[in-house]
């Protein structure tokens, strides 16, 4: 791992200061290698990738690429993101897996709820995102909270066990990846531009 490659991922966060620097790692002749440990965040992106197998995602695109995004039917910042990634979904082979979580507002539960209980997971999805943006748009009807079901409840149990396996970095939107060495990264936010968005899209791996 080189030196701060996490902070060049993870721009936003850094700049938030959110995340420590990294420890300096030296290799010269005849003097003892000091090794960098991973960082917080590589740690924390390492233990939510570990435990997606437990999360009900609704995915979007074809590709060996992935990115897993956890949002909130109520964060902006999510709608944000989703509508900046709508140029790359499918593109050199990305694939995004978006992971619900009510966890900003109680309204959050029935929209999370609509789309997993919809047939077409990802149209509810869509709508739902569409709404937000805009509110003459149509969005999933939202069950009552007896119309929940105890498989939709665990699901998002489960969904929000998944993401507090980041730490502080728990909040979204949160996106998780492996780089193109294997390398567990994360991403707080939304890249700011889509310059740093594209960039940043470039280092997901399969």
């Amino acid at each position: 791992m080189k030196p701060n490659k996490s902070a060049l991922l993870l721009g936003i966060a850094l700049a938030a200061g959110l995340l420590p620097d990294q420890p300096a790692r030296a290799q010269q002749p005849g003097t003892t290698v000091v090794v960098a440990k991973p960082s917080p965040d590589m740690v924390a992106a390492a233990r939510v990738l570990r435990h997606l197998d437990a999360a009900t995602a609704i995915s979007e695109g074809r590709g060996a690429r992935v990115l897993t995004i956890f949002f909130d039917p109520n964060c902006p910042y999510c709608r944000q993101l989703d509508a900046d990634l709508r140029p790359f979904v499918g593109k050199d082979g990305l694939q995004l897996r978006w992971v619900p979580v009510a966890i900003l507002a109680p309204s959050s539960l029935g929209q999370a709820a609509a789309i997993l209980q919809a047939k077409d997971r990802l149209r509810a999805f869509r709508a739902t995102e569409d709404h937000g943006l805009d509110p003459n748009r149509p969005a999933p009807t939202q069950p009552s909270a007896g119309q929940i079901s105890a498989q939709t409840r665990r699901a998002l149990k489960a969904n929000d066990t998944v993401l507090r396996r980041a730490g502080i970095y728990s909040s979204v939107p949160l996106a998780v990846f492996r780089d193109r060495e294997g390398q567990p990264q994360l991403l707080l936010g939304v890249p700011h531009g889509d310059k740093a968005l594209a960039e940043l899209l470039q280092t997901v791996g399969p």
